[in-house]
């Protein structure tokens, strides 16, 4: 019975990640997953305890993808264009991830850091220490947050902008 549980949250956390796409962070709930999955709301309960459960699953499951998109990177520039892309494809979970106070607690063990392990290498840092990779990481959200809530004037070349961030990082990698 487990096993069919966890498979039944696992499909119902997929189903989650495409109602958040389609309907937004501020409409996304519990109510939209169950109309989305033909369920009542309370059957969700069986699979979660509540809203921040079903997010946590959420974010653990983009950590986990940012991670395994970070796999074949290798360096600053890989680092950066792929955080872009990965935020940009699931702008909606990239908000879930990035806008509210994070409960560490509901995350899948080990999640967040595996995200974090090609950033932290480039700079030979550590998980607990680590200003350069939190800098860079800081840096590349503000960027990519602000594409996302089409911040920049229509004519902004936010490559460019991009291109800033990577060169002055690589030049963080090669002085300390």
């Amino acid at each position: 019975m487990t096993a069919r549980i966890s498979d039944r949250r696992r499909a119902l956390t997929a189903l989650a990640g495409a109602v958040l796409e389609s309907e937004g962070l501020d409409a996304f709930g519990l109510g939209a997953l169950a109309r989305a999955a033909g369920v009542k709301t309370p059957s969700l309960y069986k699979h979660f305890d509540g809203l921040a459960d079903l997010e946590g699953a959420l974010i653990s499951e983009g950590f986990t993808a940012l991670a395994s998109a970070l796999e074949g990177a290798s360096g600053i520039r890989a680092f950066a264009e792929t955080y872009r892309a990965h935020a940009l494809a699931r702008p909606q979970l990239y908000r879930l991830m990035t806008s509210r106070p994070l409960d560490r607690s509901r995350l899948e063990p080990g999640a967040e850091l595996a995200a974090m392990t090609k950033l932290l290498d480039a700079f030979g840092e550590s998980p607990a220490d680590h200003p350069r990779a939190r800098t860079l990481w800081a840096w590349a959200h503000g960027l990519v947050i602000l594409q996302i809530d089409d911040r920049f004037p229509s004519d902004a070349d936010l490559d460019a902008s991009w291109e800033v961030l990577i060169a002055t990082a690589d030049g963080w990698t090669r002085t300390h």
